[in-house]
């Protein structure tokens, strides 16, 4: 089944509850009579003592990559996916090349499809969107977008991510005698720059297994023209042309995602509902890879749900492990909704802090690899 599938029974289960006058779904997160589900966080953030050893070995090992989504950078102030094809037309409708009429139009078309509109009129016109000014408008100075990524910094070395914004391209830390609760400001980060990877060719092992490195897996703001967007750079992006036999037509992208899947633990952070269609594209381009073997859960999906979100909840939960191999992680957003997720990270970087990539796990993956 489907991800997009469950979602849709999810939203009909809603709609026949309240049709028919039955009693909301409102149990919770928490409360369920299974060991499994025990938070050693309580009420609002549930990790089991599985799970969390599962993390610490790998971040122990050097292993543990996080992989982040867009909802991380929303909560540093960039727009969503719609937000952003919104601003890229809209720069055409300041510059007289599109008008307000003919944007109206466009609403409740899909972001990809505006997206795609949008760079149309960028080759027609010959007229550059600005997509620095778009993701990143306020230059890295989102007190909210200090705190969420100085926690990431503690929590891992090498990072993956579909985002094309800059956040994840320096490591940032609060000074020691930061109080928590107070606003962090850009003054007060201390910074040093990670080695970015963001070309195609750049997919590599060897660059997996760089410490202080990110790796944009749909492209930077530093290089717009190769950015990901549209179904069209997606198809590209993925295709599987290895039944070629043909070395030229390997797609690098396929080869770095099966690597990154078997030989690292991947925890996921910052993929909304939203952006669950992008990450479920990537886990499975990679799972085929990897045909007729085991399917091991070794990898995390940090997930955040409102109380009645419950059966929501627990779909997931089960389609993730048995379709995809990841553990979810879920928090509640009852008291503080995406922000909930600063407090996660938090937690999560105290508890799994990173270490560096042990010399012998470098030559266990080579060895893996020369053996065939």
């Amino acid at each position: 089944m489907s991800l997009v599938l469950i979602l849709f029974l999810f939203m009909g289960l809603v709609a026949i509850h309240m049709t028919l006058g039955l009693p909301e779904i409102t149990s919770g997160l928490n409360g369920l009579a299974n060991p499994f589900l025990t938070s050693i966080y309580g009420p609002m953030f549930r990790l089991s003592e599985e799970d969390l050893k599962g993390l610490r070995e790998a971040a122990q090992r050097g292993t543990l990559i996080p992989f982040i989504g867009a909802g991380a950078s929303r909560l540093a102030g960039s727009p969503d996916w719609n937000g952003h094809a919104d601003k890229a037309l809209k720069q055409f409708v300041e510059n007289g090349k599109f008008s307000h009429a003919q944007l109206d139009q466009l609403q409740g078309i899909s972001a990809r499809v505006k997206l795609s509109i949008a760079l149309a009129l960028q080759d027609e016109h010959g007229l550059k969107i600005d997509h620095r000014a778009i993701l990143q408008p306020n230059e890295k100075t989102d007190p909210k977008g200090i705190r969420l990524y100085s926690g990431l910094s503690k929590l891992g070395k090498t990072f993956v991510t579909t985002n094309y914004d800059e956040w994840l391209d320096e490591y940032l830390a609060l000074p020691a005698d930061h109080k928590d609760g107070v606003p962090a400001t850009e003054a007060q980060a201390i910074k040093k720059s990670r080695k970015v990877f963001h070309n195609v060719d750049e997919l590599i092992q060897a660059n997996l297994n760089q410490s202080d490195a990110v790796i944009h897996l749909h492209g930077s703001i530093l290089d717009p023209d190769n950015m990901i967007f549209t179904t069209q750079h997606y198809v590209k992006h993925y295709a599987n042309d290895r039944s070629s036999g043909d070395p030229e037509k390997e797609n690098r992208v396929l080869t770095f995602l099966e690597h990154l899947f078997k030989e690292k633990t991947v925890l996921f952070i910052g993929y909304g509902l939203e952006e669950l269609e992008i990450l479920e594209y990537v886990i499975l381009k990679a799972r085929r890879m990897v045909e007729g073997a085991p399917l091991e859960t070794r990898h995390y999906l940090v997930q955040g749900f409102f109380s009645h979100q419950r059966e929501l909840m627990l779909s997931m939960e089960t389609y993730f492990r048995r379709e995809c191999g990841i553990k979810l992680i879920p928090f509640l957003r009852d008291e503080k909704d995406w922000d909930m997720l600063l407090d996660v990270v938090d937690h999560l970087a105290e508890k799994v802090p990173a270490s560096d990539l042990m010399t012998l796990q470098a030559f266990k993956e080579m060895e893996g690899l020369l053996d065939g």
